[in-house]
């Protein structure tokens, strides 16, 4: 098992899910029937997921399918599933390799 792989996707995917989330919201608002709300909540997620994932990352197109997958199912929740139990948990993650911007002259 790719447990890195699998990490990236759940990331991506919480990026992805909250562009989903706030368009399935505005699609919802104009809709006058729910009937078709799950099917068209799915393929917008997916759509997002992909264009997302080729925006931003160079994983695969199954890659990316799993991404708009997990962000029709909720990203978050999943990472939070698997949280403890495969990852190191975000607030654990060292920030040393963080990029410090030198501003030059402080008074300004």
């Amino acid at each position: 098992m790719n447990i890195g792989l699998l990490k990236q996707i759940l990331i991506v995917g919480i990026g992805a899910s909250v562009f989903s989330v706030a368009t399935i919201q505005k699609i919802k608002e104009g809709l006058k029937t729910k009937k078709w709300l799950n099917l068209i909540s799915f393929l917008v997620s997916i759509g997002l997921g992909v264009s997302f994932t080729y925006t931003f990352t160079d994983l695969k197109l199954i890659d990316s399918l799993w991404v708009g997958l997990c962000a029709w199912v909720g990203a978050d929740a999943l990472y939070k599933t698997f949280e403890e139990k495969l990852f190191i948990p975000f607030g654990d993650i060292d920030n040393s390799d963080d990029i410090v911007i030198d501003r030059g002259d402080k008074n300004v």
